[in-house]
């Protein structure tokens, strides 16, 4: 009975101790993903990342927003959507008027890009047409290379994952690239109006050009 009651005792320890590094190596993983317990999501963390140090955006980022001096509001859609990118599609058109009305287009512009390969540039500017773009201020653009599109949204943290009927899930938000081309700050989508506030915010306190 004393050596049944050892082993039983051994196995006990072995199982605790077994829990205890799976734990230790789960809150680990938590701590690293909630950046020190700052954060509740993957979405969270990628936000305060960005706001504390603004990310530099490779070339193809650069080729496809431009260099003219303004503060860019950049969202990511595909042409087809009917969830979420209407939703955007909608907030650009009223940020387009706002903007309009203001006077804020040598300040601020609008970017929207497609990470589907199905929106070709015949195909956005239907879809531009559609939701009325002033061309100067709001642009709809697409990255035609595999590798190109990766590095771009691996660069915004866009997670595109593809849906039943040719649909795709991905995050939305709005996100502000400086007069210098950094990504710098990343605001919710259903917060247009602060995301605007935010963008002359940039505009009036970055120095243009890259440093």
């Amino acid at each position: 009975m004393k050596t049944s009651t050892s082993s039983n005792s051994n196995s006990l320890r072995s199982t605790l101790a077994a829990l205890a590094v799976v734990c230790a190596v789960g809150m680990a993983a938590l701590y690293q993903g909630t950046m020190g317990f700052e954060v509740v999501s993957t979405e969270d963390g990628r936000r305060l990342a960005v706001s504390r140090q603004p990310r530099e955006l490779p070339a193809a980022a650069e080729r496809m927003l431009g260099a003219d001096g303004r503060v860019a509001i950049v969202v990511f859609f595909y042409s087809s959507c009917n969830a979420v990118c209407s939703v955007l599609g909608t907030e650009f058109q009223q940020m387009q008027q706002e903007i309009l009305r203001r006077g804020l287009q040598r300040e601020v512009r609008l970017v929207s890009i497609s990470f589907d390969p199905r929106d070709t540039p015949p195909v956005l500017a239907n879809y531009a047409k559609r939701l009325h773009a002033d061309p100067a201020l709001w642009r709809m653009v697409s990255v035609d290379r595999e590798l190109e599109r990766k590095a771009v949204l691996d660069a915004f943290g866009i997670v595109v994952l593809p849906a039943p009927l040719g649909e795709f899930q991905h995050n939305a938000a709005f996100h502000l690239v400086d007069t210098q081309g950094r990504l710098a700050r990343i605001d919710d989508y259903e917060e247009p109006a602060q995301a605007l506030e935010h963008a002359l915010q940039l505009a009036r306190t970055t120095p243009r050009g890259r440093l």
